[in-house]
């Protein structure tokens, strides 16, 4: 029974261990249970047989039954006496009801092998991870390169092109600030022969803006299918 107990919480500390998954644990303990029943199957087999032993007179299986030691052997002896002052009661032996109680551990979230970055920084379930839509709002869209931007104060339209990364427009009209998210390519294509590829804010079906190299304005119209402005030729 001892080596039962012993196989059943090696089985439990696997899984809490996270060493084995959970669908192989709830199997290895069943199987353990099965092993659990053919051991209490073989006490009950060894119980029938005592008590046939019993019956027969054999003092060892008796509640009044005595061992007596001399000279390195042993025998049995009632303790009542013998003949009529023996009163045999059956001693018994353990039952179900004796044995302990199992009980099958809940399943953990731990996983059988930790992942390469779990090693280096621990489970998973300890890393500090921001809520997507909590990242998407702390975290501000940066650009940079040729923009198009419409003040969101004055309605200045102003080309410009920056070098290094910005998150929003400070209008050179009016002085108001324009934050800058989901810009919109535009490709402008002149007549002298230059193009230019913008990023832009400006939600109208049609614009026109001047060329950058010759100054000729340039009919641009955004298409759903591009998801972008193209040159209206």
């Amino acid at each position: 029974m001892e080596r039962f107990e012993n196989l059943l919480d090696f089985v439990n500390e696997l899984n809490e261990t996270g060493r084995i998954q959970y669908d192989d644990y709830s199997r290895l303990f069943d199987l353990v249970q099965e092993f659990a029943g053919a051991e209490e199957a073989i006490n009950a087999a060894a119980t029938d047989i005592a008590a046939l032993l019993w019956l027969n007179g054999n003092c060892e299986y008796c509640e009044h039954g005595e061992k007596e030691e001399f000279s390195g052997a042993n025998r049995w002896h009632c303790r009542l006496g013998n003949g009529i002052d023996c009163r045999p009661v059956w001693r018994g032996a353990a039952t179900k009801a004796s044995l302990p109680e199992i009980h099958k551990a809940e399943p953990t979230l731990l996983r059988a092998k930790p992942s390469r970055a779990e090693t280096m920084f621990g489970p998973k379930e300890t890393w500090d991870i921001p809520d997507r839509a909590e990242a998407e709002e702390t975290t501000l869209k940066t650009y940079k390169g040729f923009l198009l931007i419409r003040c969101a104060q004055c309605g200045d339209l102003r080309g410009f092109c920056v070098k290094q990364p910005i998150s929003s427009y400070r209008c050179a009209a009016c002085g108001g600030e324009t934050p800058l998210h989901d810009l919109t390519s535009a490709h402008i294509r002149c007549k002298c022969g230059k193009s230019f590829k913008y990023r832009t804010n400006i939600e109208e079906d049609s614009i026109t803006y001047n060329c950058l190299s010759c100054g000729a304005p340039v009919d641009l119209a955004y298409n759903k299918k591009a998801r972008a402005y193209q040159t209206v030729r």
